[in-house]
């Protein structure tokens, strides 16, 4: 197994889960749950996955937090002592912060009702969950790519099951998000090859976007970091404009995510911005024009909802490149691991 493997993967586990999960009874359960308030949570990619379901809820009118674990238990744990519908995403479902959100809640008196999100049922979380959603994604080297993916489609529909809003329609546009990411990854090699040569010299990548893109700009990061060792990092579009934008110089990369979508215009205009004042800029999406030269990779359109599932087969699939490159394994931790027990 590798992590190219890995990647690869993801259409068919994608489907697996159509299989899994289309009408199933726990999405009227969820439905059931009767909360005030919705508490989104986890680390590290687990925490970037929830991005799109946050603002979902917030466009549905249904109040959401959207905090990292590890806040959460130690600054916002007052959360947890009050009777709201607990949604919490690990892999592993067995990291410290989790194991310390178990305990709050079993010392509580008003418990939360939680849902788990995890890659299967036998772990600390998924067996102290009210209810469990597992990605079922199998084994994986290192950085997350396969059981992030199948996040994303879970937690789609989870979201809409939580707004009284799951249809058939979601259903198939899980099978459209599948067959889309096996049409990018046939030709996956020649896909990446025109990214990699705009950003193989640079020093430091900046990957940016909105809405629902804003997971894959920093889970994109987050996978630069990870793979390759690479200064990366994630920001919305406005992010980068307050500030950021001042770091732009030929040295320095930037992915902008051009999905088409209510922001479409604003990341099409920064992109060419970039572009123009020297940055190495890659679009993921929509093309831009009246921009310097650029490297684009194009995707099949679906839902915006969705896209984050297709967009971060860029990053996944630079950063098997560049490890290619540095001589580096994709996947293989120095300093953490795939699962953290330290706080």
């Amino acid at each position: 197994m590798s992590y190219l493997a890995n990647i690869l993967e993801q259409p068919a586990v994608l489907r697996s889960q159509l299989h899994t999960y289309k009408e199933h009874e726990i999405w009227q359960q969820i439905q059931q749950q009767d909360h005030t308030t919705v508490v989104l949570t986890g680390m590290g990619a687990s925490f970037n996955a929830l991005y799109p379901t946050w603002f979902y809820l917030h466009q549905q009118g249904i109040p959401a937090v959207h905090i990292e674990a590890s806040e959460l238990i130690h600054y916002s744990d007052s959360l947890l002592k009050q009777r709201c519908l607990l949604v919490v995403v690990s892999q592993s479902g067995t990291s410290v912060e989790i194991g310390r959100i178990i305990e709050r809640v079993q010392a509580s008196g008003a418990k939360p009702f939680i849902v788990s999100v995890t890659t299967n049922a036998d772990n600390n979380l998924a067996q102290n969950s009210n209810l469990q959603l597992c990605t079922q994604a199998g084994a994986e080297v290192g950085v997350a790519t396969k059981t992030y993916t199948s996040t994303l489609l879970l937690l789609h529909w989870l979201g809409r099951a939580i707004a009284g809003q799951l249809k058939p329609e979601d259903y198939i546009a899980g099978d459209a998000i599948a067959t889309a990411t096996e049409q990018v990854l046939e030709n996956w090699s020649t896909w990446i090859e025109s990214a990699y040569q705009r950003l193989q010299d640079t020093t430091y990548v900046a990957l940016i976007g909105r809405g629902p893109s804003l997971t894959s700009a920093l889970n994109g990061g987050l996978i630069l970091k990870e793979a390759v060792r690479l200064p990366a990092e994630g920001f919305s579009g406005g992010r980068f404009r307050h500030g950021p934008m001042e770091l732009l110089s030929s040295q320095v990369g930037c992915i902008v995510f051009t999905t088409p979508g209510q922001t479409l215009e604003l990341s099409q205009h920064l992109a060419t911005d970039i572009a123009n004042r020297g940055g190495q800029l890659v679009t993921i999406g929509e093309a831009i024009s009246d921009a310097a030269p650029h490297a684009h990779l194009a995707l099949p359109e679906v839902d915006e909802a969705l896209s984050p599932i297709l967009e971060i087969l860029g990053p996944q699939l630079l950063a098997a490149k560049l490890a290619e490159q540095k001589g580096l394994i994709p996947g293989e931790f120095r300093w953490s691991g795939k699962v953290v027990h330290t706080e």
